[in-house]
């Protein structure tokens, strides 16, 4: 894979099943969207996805931290722009910051701190960063650190 030079956006519509009494996207689906967000960037910059991370190497990524701000609310008429950003690579950990922003990236809805461990799935325990990844995430974590981003 070659070596990022921008980070990931992720672009999607909000939809209209999406929203809530207020005609706003529900609360809820914030972070529906960071993690959609998240695992687009993993087949994006990865080359695979959790689909394929599970069934193909026995390998899981469950979150163990989120948190979410909202800044902004949005409508079916707005497409989101999520950057997802690698702010830290551990051992066995992957650190995420998530920013939503509308308006041809001018508006910010809202910002994210996600956290995953890999893990394997037969005992549910962590093992390290699989070294075939390694590359790519070091790549990421660097791109992240130029931008300016944090752990938070």
């Amino acid at each position: 894979m070659s070596r990022p030079t921008e980070p990931f956006v992720h672009r999607r519509r909000i939809l209209w099943g999406e929203t809530d009494a207020a005609h706003i996207a529900y609360t809820a689906r914030f972070l529906d969207f960071a993690m959609e967000a998240t695992e687009a960037w993993f087949v994006e910059r990865m080359g695979m996805g959790w689909y394929e991370l599970n069934l193909d190497l026995g390998i899981g990524t469950p979150f163990v931290h989120a948190s979410l701000d909202f800044r902004s609310p949005v409508t079916p008429r707005d497409t989101l722009e999520s950057a997802v950003l690698l702010t830290r690579l551990g051992g066995s950990s992957l650190r995420f910051a998530v920013a939503g922003r509308a308006d041809g990236g001018t508006r910010l809805v809202y910002e994210g701190r996600l956290a995953c461990v890999f893990v394997d799935n037969r005992v549910m325990r962590p093992v390290p960063v699989p070294e075939r990844f390694r590359p790519a995430l070091e790549a990421e974590a660097a791109l992240a650190q130029a931008a300016g981003a944090t752990a938070g």
